[in-house]
């Protein structure tokens, strides 16, 4: 079968990412598929981020400059209006692409007419480009290519958000009837609230390979809230919400559920940490009581194949029930806590 060249939107939202941006620039331009618009849209940046950017020559970027800040889901919005492709991505100014992943994206919707976006899975790289982790389809899911919104709305019930969002690659029509991404109510899971609104409308494909490295840094805001965080986490607001639209039409599952509620006693178990980080013992042990039910057994006992999840939150109810062994376990969860974020399933 041959295939045409239509133009694909590489957006890159950027703010202060003077170390890393060029890295990711260059994985762009060196895409075997030619046929792109780059859109850098900087929001205010105060370091050189655009004075590095300005000395690239190639003629498909192109750099828009807020002049002031929006936020992030405003910027992400904004890259979706500006994009004039037939399919649109968005790009983080901090992870590296391999050649061939827009050529293989673009096939898939070729292949597929009726796909509304195209996900990747990605290696996890340090601040020093080494592979620390990887992203999992989750086991039920493998061997296909396109799903449906009740395939991985289960699927995300079960093992959390495995949809790699810079990895994501929309039809533009699509993605700009959606948009914008609702920050204003779902914070930093805003983008899984679009993934979803997007399966509302069309199935979607996820290629089961690892043509993306997503950085996970310590330098990164989201990465150090994760370690100081104490409020339940944005993705339980999104999944709460359409658990409740979809519950007069489509019936969840009761393992789905139960896996679920195992993953709010996760959230809460690392809230605990936090806590106790900040010597806030009583809230941590509120927490630590709130883990544990019968819900959260059932998921755990279904959630074999995530051992180190179970490993942490088994830890949970030991801290609970401990006395002077509380500071050694503490150290314990919080590395734990670190170790589970190099996985991702």
């Amino acid at each position: 079968m041959s295939y045409n060249q239509p133009l694909v939107s590489i957006c890159i939202p950027t703010y202060n990412a003077e170390r890393t941006v060029m890295s990711t620039l260059q994985s762009i331009l060196n895409q075997t598929y030619q046929n792109l618009e780059i859109l850098v849209v900087d929001n205010a940046s105060s370091d050189d981020t655009l004075s590095l950017l300005g000395q690239v020559t190639d003629p498909r970027l192109v750099i828009h400059r807020n002049e002031r800040n929006t936020g992030a889901e405003a910027n992400f919005s904004l890259c979706i209006g500006l994009a004039g492709g037939q399919y649109v991505a968005v790009f983080h100014a901090d992870d590296l692409y391999l050649p061939n992943m827009v050529e293989k994206q673009v096939r898939v919707f070729q292949d597929n007419p009726s796909v509304g976006a195209v996900f990747t899975m990605a290696r996890l790289i340090n601040d020093r480009d080494e592979i620390i982790g990887e992203g999992i389809l989750p086991p039920k899911l493998r061997g296909k290519r396109v799903y449906h919104f009740a395939e991985i709305f289960f699927g995300i019930l079960e093992n959390g958000n495995f949809l790699m969002c810079p990895s994501c690659m929309v039809r533009s029509k699509l993605y700009k009837e959606l948009a914008p991404f609702d920050g204003e109510r779902f914070g930093t899971s805003a983008d899984l609230d679009m993934w979803l609104r997007i399966l509302e409308k069309a199935p979607i494909a996820v290629l089961d390979e690892k043509l993306m490295s997503y950085r996970i840094s310590a330098k990164q805001g989201s990465y150090q809230f994760r370690f100081l965080r104490t409020e339940e986490a944005d993705f339980f607001k999104v999944m709460d919400y359409h658990s409740s639209v979809k519950s007069g039409v489509m019936a969840i599952p009761r393992s789905a559920l139960s896996k679920y509620e195992f993953q709010r006693s996760l959230d809460k178990t690392m809230r605990a940490i936090n806590h106790l980080n900040k010597g806030e013992s009583a809230e941590a042990r509120r927490l630590l009581r709130e883990s544990v039910s019968t819900t959260a057994f059932r998921g755990a006992t279904r959630s074999i194949g995530r051992p180190r999840a179970v490993a942490f939150w088994l830890c949970g109810i030991l801290l609970l029930g401990s006395g002077h062994l509380r500071t050694y376990l503490a150290k314990g969860l919080d590395w734990l806590m670190r170790r589970l974020e190099r996985r991702v399933i």
